[in-house]
């Protein structure tokens, strides 16, 4: 996965990622997370330059930036026996690093919206009204007390559950990497009397229509594929071709039949082309 992640960055992003980094102000309000400022300034200033390698004694930050799966990528061994940095591999993995530690605001873009300082994610006034916040949400103050709540109700469910393992048939411990807890799967629940009431209904007015025929008649109508963009900065598929595509992705996707059933009953399309649509236009923002 790594090498296919360096040879992506390699030949692809590189070059765009330098200028964002260009571009961007990454800041953190918290002293932990400063050497992976450090690291991004250290990435911006050799952006353009050949230079392959650093030297460890260069104050390359390492420790608390880069994960330790990746270390043995990214610090090697020379032929004199020396550390190096291997300075690709390097900002592959700051930048992996950067990703988590944005999800969470440890560290954050100045003028973003989403990534913004998490100090302004409160109101200006939040100190002076905190009681009225917290009621507000439902919250209380204590937090000593809901974090004790918390604990006593985890300690009382795993206790119940050590106590009855041995007579619940739906769980047991398995040999797998030293005792893992295996659970039976629930019973499925009751279908809802409304879904068979449409059902029923969808059957009576277009019993003669396949399920694909309404979805593609509703997109016909409604346009709804045109919502789905493409991550890429260009387009070179026709748009019709891509419809067509992309409604046999969602049909397969919404129905579990799958990729590969798609495009066993349509000869003019592989699933290598479906594939390609589903990671290229159906991600989360576009759903």
């Amino acid at each position: 996965v790594y090498y296919k992640m360096r040879s992506s960055y390699s030949n692809t992003y590189r070059t765009a990622i330098g200028e964002l980094l260009n571009t961007l102000e990454f800041r953190s309000n918290n002293s932990k997370y400063q050497p992976i400022i450090e690291a991004l300034d250290l990435i911006k200033k050799h952006i353009g330059t050949r230079q392959k390698y650093f030297a460890v004694a260069d104050d390359v930050p390492i420790d608390d930036v880069i994960p330790p799966k990746f270390k043995k990528v990214v610090v090697e061994t020379d032929k004199n026996g020396d550390l190096r940095v291997n300075r690709m591999n390097y900002e592959i993995s700051v930048l992996y690093t950067l990703r988590d530690k944005l999800k969470c605001k440890e560290i954050w873009v100045v003028d973003a919206n989403r990534y913004r300082n998490p100090d302004e994610d409160l109101p200006g006034d939040f100190e002076e009204r905190r009681e009225e916040y917290y009621e507000s949400l439902g919250l209380r103050l204590d937090a000593d007390s809901v974090i004790n709540e918390l604990k006593q109700s985890l300690h009382r469910a795993l206790d119940q559950l050590n106590q009855t393992i041995p007579q619940n048939p739906k769980v047991r411990i398995t040999n797998h990497k030293g005792g893992w807890i295996s659970v039976t799967p629930l019973d499925p629940q009751p279908e809802p009397e409304r879904l068979a009431q449409l059902k029923r209904e969808i059957a009576k007015r277009w019993w003669m229509i396949e399920l694909i025929d309404v979805f593609k008649e509703a997109d016909l109508r409604i346009d709804f594929t045109n919502a789905f963009q493409s991550l890429a900065a260009h387009e070179r598929l026709d748009r019709s071709e891509i419809q067509k595509r992309l409604l046999l992705c969602l049909y397969g996707l919404g129905t579990n039949m799958g990729l590969k059933r798609m495009a066993t009953g349509n000869t003019d399309i592989t699933y290598e082309n479906l594939l390609y649509i589903k990671r290229k236009f159906i991600h989360p923002e576009n759903l």
